[in-house]
């Protein structure tokens, strides 16, 4: 795979030249000439246990040590995870969580598996991204995560778990496209920012079927559940059933940037991106189309997001810097 990606600045790049905005159109359209011609063979390499777990219903495990014997061979995760334990997302003041099987009870068994599924993704992908790109893509996964899960239990309608891991992966099609063509991410940052237009909406128009081939390819290659994989790649709101995984997902994307929530997170540091192309102030009337929720619902479901931003926080920091 390509190395790391040009990691320049969006605010450091000029936004004005026709020359540049030429160059971005370029871009995209090559992308697309490449993802159609991609050998899968060429796709990231993911560890076995990630598919396993991908697919594990972890209610049956009788016992954190049962999900100890599963991934202590691991001992990359069994650090991470032995280390988000003690971290401000999980730890307990003045006490110290020393072994795997302390940590996963720390932690939860189900948010284990799930911080396991999502570490090993990391390894996978994260050596294509600047540090910068990381950090927001892993936010942003967490984020989506944590509001698909609450969407799925209020709606009642998929496996909460299930959509917490399609959250995590949300944005795996676009990682993909990073490392098919380095820049990407920067090119679809820059024509936002020159436009004054969101960036997901950037994505959609001019990579989203690139991305959604790519992340079904990606997908289906790492043994990922099919019910999972096809809520991930199905973006389309016209062929997206009310109440259904995809929506739930959708719309848990839409949440996820919400300004609340991003402002929230990013509290006490600077916007890794300029606010007005990664927020928004209104969840879009289509959201309320897609689920059926009031506006009530999802100022709840956002308030609940909301109050764990700090652990979220955490989790995407200890995520980002694996490479």
């Amino acid at each position: 795979m390509t190395a790391a990606v040009n990691s320049a600045s969006v605010a450091a790049t000029s936004l004005d030249r026709p020359g540049d905005r030429h160059l971005n159109r370029q871009l995209f359209e090559d992308l697309s000439r490449q993802v159609e011609a991609f050998d899968p063979a060429r796709l990231p390499r993911l560890s076995p246990l990630a598919a396993r777990l991908s697919g594990m219903n972890v209610s049956e495990i009788g016992s954190a040590r049962e999900l100890c014997r599963l991934i202590e061979h691991e001992p990359a995760l069994v650090a991470r995870l032995i280390g988000l334990a003690n971290s401000v997302a999980f730890g307990v003041p003045g006490k110290s969580f020393n072994t795997l099987e302390q940590a996963l009870l720390r932690i939860g068994l189900h948010q284990s598996a799930q911080i396991c599924f999502a570490l090993l993704c990391s390894q996978a992908m994260g050596h294509a991204f600047a540090p910068r790109w990381r950090s927001v893509l892993w936010v942003h996964a967490l984020c989506t995560a944590a509001t698909a899960n609450k969407l799925a239990r209020e709606l009642e309608i998929c496996d909460p778990h299930d959509a917490y891991l399609g959250g995590l992966i949300y944005d795996i099609g676009l990682m993909g496209l990073e490392c098919v063509q380095p820049g990407t991410l920067d090119a679809l940052a820059e024509a936002a920012d020159a436009e004054d237009r969101p960036m997901r909406e950037i994505e959609d128009e001019r990579v989203g079927a690139a991305r959604d081939g790519l992340a079904r390819t990606l997908l289906s290659s790492w043994s990922i559940p099919a019910p999972i994989t096809e809520a991930v790649s199905s973006r389309s709101l016209s062929s997206m059933a009310q109440d259904s995984m995809p929506a739930v997902l959708w719309c848990a994307d839409q949440m996820a940037r919400s300004r609340t929530l991003v402002e929230g997170i990013y509290l006490d540091e600077a916007l890794p991106l300029p606010l007005h192309i990664c927020t928004q102030d209104a969840l879009p009337d289509a959201f309320y189309n897609a689920c059926s929720l009031t506006p009530a619902d999802a100022i709840q479901i956002e308030a609940r997001v909301a109050s764990q931003v700090q652990a979220l926080r955490a989790m995407a920091s200890m995520i980002a810097r694996i490479r």
